[in-house]
């Protein structure tokens, strides 16, 4: 029982992973552009949402916690394009790149000057108590953030695949030029993508939140870092590889944290990853990019 409740909280962990590598592949797919500021973006939209919730409110109903975390970060990812990325959109593929930068640094600094540079330690309630299955006990916090998960992403796919504005997206990111000659405002895409992209960060900070109740300003380099190597591992530009990476690294890093040592979970896992890609350097779903979206 003990292996299947790790790799049940492997999977809660993949799934936040998962999230946070949707809306970076989300952003990449539709302006190849690689948002390096993208967990920066999940990191200060943490520290606005405690500041909100724990501070101002007191505690507010987990739901109400999460709607509040995505919107949050979809504002804060709209003013990150507009500011950082929108006048440099026909520039060199370098400077986008290092304007994120510049956003990344921003954003850290920005939370060390306000909150402090320590780390800050919060309660996020769930409402829900431990679940016992015949002898397989699950934490309350794992189930509905593995739940969250689900329902999420499931919203996400019916949203990209089944509706009006999801099929603009796509067909946007896959010829630009023919989306425009069709009446499809590309202008409109980015900011609904970038918008979209960053409450699905919103999301993962809630639920991370529930899950450990610390924030620090370098959680944003972690997280981004985690979402890009689960978007490779998965396979640059796939939706479906980007749940698949986040939900396989989770398993992991818990496995390796259980069975080996929680020192060397980050090493293992990035180990992991590259031998996968010496293998298949296209990732796991191992398509080519412009089939992906």
């Amino acid at each position: 029982m003990i292996i299947v409740e790790q790799l049940i909280n492997g999977l809660a962990l993949g799934g936040v992973y998962a999230l946070i590598a949707l809306g970076f592949t989300l952003i990449f797919g539709v302006l190849r552009l690689f948002h390096i500021s993208h967990g920066d973006v999940l990191m200060f939209s943490g520290y606005v949402l405690i500041s909100i919730v724990i501070f101002g409110f007191g505690h507010l109903p987990f739901w109400l916690v999460l709607l509040l975390a995505m919107a949050i970060a979809a504002v804060l990812g709209i003013g990150v394009e507009r500011i950082a990325f929108r006048p440099y959109r026909k520039s060199e593929a370098i400077i986008p790149l290092i304007s994120g930068i510049g956003v990344s640094l921003i954003l850290q600094n920005l939370a060390m000057i306000i909150w402090g540079p320590g780390q800050i330690n919060y309660r996020l309630e769930v409402g829900i108590g431990n679940l016992n299955f015949g002898g397989l006990q699950i934490t309350g916090i794992r189930a509905v953030i593995l739940v969250s998960c689900i329902l999420i992403m499931a919203a996400f796919n019916y949203w990209l695949f089944k509706t009006r504005t999801g099929r603009a997206i796509r067909a946007t990111a896959s010829d630009p030029q023919t989306a425009s000659m069709m009446g499809i405002r590309p202008e409109w895409i980015i900011i609904i993508t970038f918008a979209v992209g960053s409450s699905l960060a919103g999301a993962a900070t809630a639920l991370m939140g529930a899950l450990y109740g610390a924030i620090y300003p370098g959680l944003g380099f972690s997280m981004g870092l985690k979402a890009f190597a689960a978007s490779i591992l998965g396979g640059l530009g796939s939706m479906t590889g980007a749940i698949v990476g986040g939900l396989l690294l989770g398993v992991l890093e818990v496995l390796t944290a259980s069975y080996i040592n929680v020192a060397y979970q980050d090493a293992i896992a990035m180990a992991i990853l590259i031998g996968v890609l010496l293998l298949r350097p296209n990732g796991i779903m191992g398509k080519s990019v412009e089939e992906k979206l």
